[in-house]
């Protein structure tokens, strides 16, 4: 056995003496959607490694699934489970029903209701978790607050022994509202995750040396004064800092000053104890005077301050190369920067920490189990050279980048070309919302075999590279955040971005993963804070499309980087910051993976598109024909998406009845209602004008360009105007059709049943309604014009993104819609989106029908967003009505409208334009977002189903017609009622009226 060896292992023995409730069994009573995100994002997976690893230990709690109630308990017969984490509800039972099995089976089993909202706990009686319920937390979009769960209750439970045994200290917190001590203790258990290590690596000092033999101080989460006191004195010689909201409850009452009180009586019995206190309300004075850290919850750099708190008061840090005097020369805050600081650092100081182990604790605080082994049982004695040593570190923290991951993920290094893969991973964040759903499907795709499930099909996902969150991390801190907060100007905030540097290391991995992606490219945003259920914030960032043609590589890997920084830069736009303000997220939640994906498509001269695009969705709001709920819906368009998901043009079908389309009953709507142009990536270009927006790249063909190209042969039809017909036979005169009558009628490609099998088995796997964007590839080189199934061509359905489509708690329906005759409404549709009443309306907004014109959009929208932000202001929520679609980026359809120009309304309609009806919005990221939010949607027909009474609203205005926007303040509230389960919505015109 080595001197090291003889130093470590009675540390080994001690740490395992600790900590005798662990969590090793994880038992999810949940979807396969939720066991997915907890099992494959690496950066739980990290986390859960690393807290391990402060304990010397190389495994990990193991995660089992179990889909429903009967699942679960046939598992729990069968082995032991530490922990059961459940939602509101699995399947038919609620979170009451499947606790209380549990509890039947194993009285002493801790269970956790994981939440996505607060409003979540209105699903239960008394409005909060049942007795059977041990905690509650909310998912707060990122595994922090699933590490912060399973290290709560593990230090709950252990903390009496810890201390007694081996004076581990203590972290007392205080706070009482869900979704705060979710944040804040995901926040705390992250940085005491990642800087506990360097206590170990330094051992500058006894105290240091001393937390060598000790696990990282224990949490306990206090809810009220009371039971924080009762803590206290239960760990009074062990606790080494206080965390405390400054309003807290007390005596049965919330305590404006509770936290203070309590502060003050701690800090009679522990004069040096840190303290730091935090409140929305300003307390720093009255703070100061018992010597406690202050931090305003409105700051915007409080999640810094209170790692400035903890890095300072408890003695955590980096990994600090010294020389045998002590003095400082260099320091690496992770392995990569180990890796890349070690061929500089002198020898001297290699051989300082190498005979004082350092370099083994620190790698094994970092889960490198492995690689410290290896490191450990070396002595100088062992090399002929100090520089041996140096070479060998390199070897072994090389070696440690390259470690296999997980399921379909994997991650590419520098040094290390790793598998053929579709989907590669740079660095060790996150993947982010986007990324992470992508990674599910790739899962899907092999698990259910549909790669070659339809004949002449193939389901893949594109060529994949996710950038993780900790490049994002890296690169911010490079950037002054408050500074760019500041800024108003888009376009400066992309500047500012722009002048950031990534590190050298990540340029070198991400260098080399850009050689296996060949063709435009598409550079697009994974924030943790996208594709959720709660908030999909569909749209609300960047996406860009590089040609990715130029000669020189060097030029094509700098614009990559701009894309990045762009996308990046689209976190802290206007429209951004201004979703982020209707959400409990701020900035400062931010946190940017970003996805490089090959474009799906071929080349035609200049252009680069796909045959088609689009979207679907698992359940269909407004089925009409033979159409129904359950079958879904697909919005398609040649050439890329961008034309769905702006809200163009596109041709609207259910996967269970594709040849139904009864938006088209005669040709000559077909021709009225068409596609006539399409997107297509520029590639006559090699570079392009960051300052023009993420559609600086793409170029808008018309239907003769596609026909040259071939595509129109799939895709489109011609019509005869001397038969009033639509025929498939392009070589006839007449105006082209985009009908995918070829797809959809003739069946040469089984797009409809493969779209209906995915949306059943996403919808499956995830456990609610989902959205899917898709593309696909029809690839004959011999003949592009040829049909597909002509011998020879390789057609390809390529999965863009998933996302679940929002389905969030909506305001309860007071009436029977049924009860009102039409003499009391202003309105009545059997189209309409959400469900509840919406009561105490008192203004209205208003486009005439008339009013609008395609060529003063842009007045349109500054005129509404004027009133919108006076409204808000004021706090008035407001009906809006008006024109066409709103949000569509094809101002013949409506009013493109974005997130921010009508944040403020609570419910919208769409009228008819003119005498033309147009389709209503659904598979755009603008319709998601208001979803999302919860806003009443009701579009209207003006047949005797669906009408409005706009002689109603005349009367209301009373004002000159030449006003084109009409703001209407009504005299007394009106209300809206809207029954989701049908799809029927009025507008009661007196809100008295439903009383």
């Amino acid at each position: 056995m080595s001197e090291s060896q003889r130093v470590i292992e009675p540390w080994h023995r001690r740490f395992q003496s600790l900590m005798p409730f662990r969590i090793r069994e994880i038992l999810l009573v949940s979807s396969a959607y939720d066991a997915f995100v907890l099992e494959e994002d690496g950066s739980l997976s990290d986390r859960i490694f690393y807290e391990y690893s402060e304990l010397s230990l190389s495994w990990a709690p193991r995660i089992t699934h179990a889909a429903n109630i009967t699942r679960a308990v046939e598992l729990m017969a069968k082995r032991r489970f530490d922990l059961v984490i459940t939602v509101v509800r699995v399947g038919r039972f609620n979170a009451e029903t499947v606790s209380r099995q549990i509890k039947r089976k194993q009285p002493n089993l801790p269970v956790v209701l994981l939440i996505f909202d607060e409003a979540d706990l209105r699903a239960f009686p008394t409005g909060q978790a049942p007795a059977t319920i041990d905690h509650v937390f909310q998912w707060t979009g990122h595994s922090g607050a699933l590490i912060a769960m399973i290290k709560s209750i593990e230090d709950q439970r252990n903390a009496e022994h810890d201390t007694a045994h081996a004076g581990v200290q203590v972290i007392l917190v205080v706070e009482d509202q869900i979704r705060a001590y979710s944040s804040f203790l995901s926040l705390l258990y992250s940085e005491l995750l990642t800087q506990s290590g360097s206590l170990i690596a330094e051992g500058l000092n006894d105290f240091h040396r001393l937390m060598r033999m000790r696990a990282r101080p224990k949490i306990l989460l206090t809810q009220d004064y009371e039971s924080a006191a009762r803590v206290y004195d239960r760990f009074r010689d062990n606790i080494c800092a206080l965390i405390s909201d400054v309003r807290i409850p007390q005596a049965g009452a919330m305590a404006p000053e509770g936290g203070l009180a309590l502060a003050r009586s701690i800090r009679q019995r522990h004069p040096d104890m840190p303290f730091l206190l935090h409140s929305a309300e300003s307390h720093e004075a009255a703070a100061q005077r018992i010597g406690a850290t202050f931090v305003n919850k409105n700051a915007r750099n409080f999640r810094g301050e209170v790692r400035l708190f903890l890095t300072e008061s408890l003695g955590f840090g980096d990994f600090v190369f010294r020389l045998p005097n002590r003095k400082e020369v260099a320091r690496a805050r992770d392995v990569y920067e180990m890796e890349a600081t070690l061929p500089h650092v002198p020898a001297e100081s290699i051989r300082y920490h190498a005979t004082r182990n350092h370099f083994s604790v620190w790698l094994r605080a970092r889960s490198l189990f492995g690689i410290a082994a290896r490191i450990q049982p070396h002595s100088i004695g062992d090399f002929d050279h100090i520089e041996h040593l140096r070479t060998d570190l390199i070897d072994v923290l090389q070696q440690a980048r390259v470690q296999e991951q997980e399921g379909v993920i994997t991650d590419l290094y520098a040094r290390h070309t790793g598998p053929e893969n579709r989907f590669v991973r740079i660095g060790r964040g996150s993947i982010g919302g986007k990324g992470r759903s992508l990674a599910f499907v790739s899962t899907q795709i092999v698990r259910h075999s549909l790669l070659h499930r339809f004949e002449g099909l193939q389901i893949r996902i594109p060529k994949t590279l996710v950038l993780g969150t900790d490049a994002f991390d890296r690169f911010m801190d490079r950037i002054d955040l408050d500074q760019l907060l500041t800024l108003d100007d888009d376009q400066q905030v992309t500047e500012v971005m722009q002048s950031g540097r990534f590190p050298d290391l990540l340029l070198q991995d991400l260098s080399q993963a850009m050689g296996n992606l060949k063709g435009p490219l598409a550079v697009r945003s994974s924030s943790l804070l996208e594709d959720s259920r709660f908030r999909p914030f569909a749209g609300v960032y960047a996406t860009y499309m590089l040609p990715n043609n130029h000669a020189d590589p060097e030029f094509r890997f700098r614009e990559l980087l701009q894309a990045i920084k762009a996308v990046y830069a689209s976190a802290f736009w206007h429209d951004a910051r201004t979703y982020l303000a209707s959400t409990p997220h701020d900035a400062h939640d931010q946190k940017m993976a970003v996805v490089v994906q090959q474009v799906v498509g071929q080349s035609f001269d200049n252009r680069f598109y796909p045959m088609l695009s689009g979207v679907a969705q698992s359940y269909n709001y407004y089925p009409i024909g033979g159409q129904t709920p359950d079958e879904g819906v697909a919005h398609i368009a040649l050439g890329l998406g961008h034309t769905v998901v702006a809200g163009g043009v596109a041709l609207r079908f259910s996967p269970g009845t594709p040849t139904v389309l009864p938006q088209f009953p005669t040709a000559t709507s077909f021709l009225e209602g068409s596609q006539h142009q399409f997107w297509a990536v520029d590639i006559g270009r090699s570079s392009f004008d960051w300052s023009q927006g993420p559609e600086a790249s793409l170029v808008r063909c018309d239907l003769s360009q596609a026909e040259s190209d071939g595509t129109l042969a799939i895709a489109g039809s011609v019509y005869d105007a001397q038969d009033d017909v639509i025929r498939e036979n392009l070589a006839l005169r007449g105006p082209r059709l985009v009908t995918f009558n070829n797809i959809l009628k003739w069946h040469s490609v089984p797009l409809a049943e493969a779209l209906g099998e995915l949306l059943s088995l996403l919808r499956g796997g995830i456990g609610e309604e989902i959205e899917v964007e898709f593309a696909l590839d029809v690839r004959n080189p011999a003949d592009r014009g040829v049909a597909p199934d002509s011998g020879g061509a390789t057609v390809r359905l390529y999965i863009l993104q998933v996302r679940p489509m929002s389905s969030p708690v909506q305001p309860r329906l007071h009436r029977d819609i049924e009860e009102f005759d039409r003499e009391s409404l202003a309105c009545r549709t059997e189209i309409a989106r959400g469900h509840g009443s919406y009561e105490r309306i008192r203004d209205i907004v208003q486009v005439r029908s008339e009013s609008l014109d395609a060529s003063s959009n842009r007045s349109f929208i500054d005129e509404i967003g004027k009133l919108n932000a006076e409204l808000q202001a004021a706090g008035r929520p407001y009906l809006l009505i008006g024109p066409g679609r709103w949000g569509s980026s094809d101002t013949s359809l409506g009013i493109g409208v974005g997130w921010t120009d009508i944040a403020g309304a609570c419910v919208i309609m769409e009228t008819p334009i003119g005498s033309r009806r147009i389709e209503p919005s659904q598979g755009t990221h603008f319709f998601q977002n208001i979803t999302a939010a919860r806003i009443g949607y009701l579009t209207i027909t003006a047949t005797s189903e669906s009408w409005l009474d706009e002689a109603w609203l005349d009367g209301l205005w009373g004002g000159s017609d030449d006003v084109r926007v009409r703001h209407l303040r009504l005299a007394e509230p009106l209300a809206v009622h809207i029954d989701g389960r049908r799809g029927h919505a009025v507008v009661l015109k007196h809100a008295g009226d439903c009383s």
